[in-house]
């Protein structure tokens, strides 16, 4: 005979358990997380880990051009790698741009932060015009400068010739001239990128207490003193972000140069990230464009762990 009761009692030589309501409760509210995590973290192994670890692989190898595993080479691909001119000029470039798109991505976009942190007649216009490059995707900004940049229909040289500047020079051939191509293109990622950074630092700066600032007005502070000793100390997590975000953003930068320059002219804008794309994809040389990936990967690390550790000294948290 079999009675089924949550208490398990033995009937008749037979023992029926059954767990009981408080645990099946509690194993659901154990796995409940899990299971919502469960789906993004099939993604990221399938399309984040799952590459990086077959590509830390091929680096390892030499690879032909249909992907079939010839041998294994160890750390020959990392050496040999910096016997080729174009991979050490893609590193220049790459740290080139960062130096000149670092400063103007975070400094541009907290200027305008505190510009727009005070209520003014028609603010909420500029305020939408300062984050309206966030809607424009990164495809569509890269061709309305291209227009931008023409040599002789150009709005930017026809605007230098009118103010007067730049005198005889005012038609620059902006993406195919080897000197300002790069500049070129440091423009216009700092635009693409504009709009989320302001909206960060925006709310970053609206939310520093009121109360301080009433405090310092009344010792006297000017509108500067309270900016460099109240609201950056106050805002610095924020800033610390943007800049954490805007060096993996520079360092990883290949979108416009596919679009617009396809590295010219003289590989004078083939960035790290440009020069992965054109072996590994363009000339299936898997193993080299392997070696260049792990490679940007070190490097955006290692710049990375720089930021963090200026943190302990450069952040100011509550």
């Amino acid at each position: 005979m079999k009675i089924s009761g949550s208490s398990g009692h033995k009937i008749g030589g037979e023992v029926n358990i059954i767990a009981h309501p408080k645990k099946r409760k509690k194993l659901i509210t154990v796995l409940k997380p899990y299971l919502f995590l469960s789906p993004i973290t099939i993604f990221i192994i399938m399309f984040s880990y799952y590459p990086f670890f077959k590509t830390f692989i091929y680096s390892l190898l030499t690879v032909n051009v249909r992907a079939e595993i010839k041998e294994f080479v160890g750390l020959k691909n990392y050496i040999e790698i910096f016997t080729r001119p174009d991979f050490v000029k893609s590193i220049l470039v790459t740290f080139k741009f960062a130096l000149m798109y670092l400063p103007l991505a975070v400094t541009i976009p907290l200027a305008l932060a505190l510009i727009a942190n005070k209520k003014k007649p028609f603010s909420d216009l500029y305020q939408t015009l300062y984050a309206l490059p966030m809607a424009v995707s990164m495809s569509a900004g890269c061709l309305i400068f291209e227009q931008f940049y023409q040599r002789k229909a150009g709005i930017l040289n026809y605007m230098l010739n009118q103010l007067g500047l730049m005198q005889n020079t005012t038609d620059i051939n902006w993406l195919n001239d080897k000197v300002w191509a790069l500049p070129a293109l440091v423009l216009i990622v700092v635009w693409l990128h504009i709009g989320f950074n302001f909206m960060l630092l925006l709310a970053a700066v609206r939310n520093v207490p009121q109360e301080l600032i009433e405090s310092a007005e009344l010792d006297g502070a000017g509108y500067w003193s309270k900016t460099l000793k109240i609201t950056l100390p106050m805002v610095s997590p924020t800033i610390f972000f943007v800049i954490c975000t805007q060096t993996v953003a520079a360092l990883t930068m290949s979108g416009p140069v596919m679009i617009l320059t396809k590295g010219g002219p003289l590989n004078t804008t083939s960035t790290l990230i440009y020069y992965v794309y054109t072996t590994g994809f363009r000339s299936t040389n898997y193993s080299l464009g392997s070696t260049a990936s792990i490679y940007a990967f070190l490097l955006t690390f290692f710049f990375l762990l720089i930021n963090f550790l200026y943190e302990k000294k450069g952040v100011v948290y509550e």
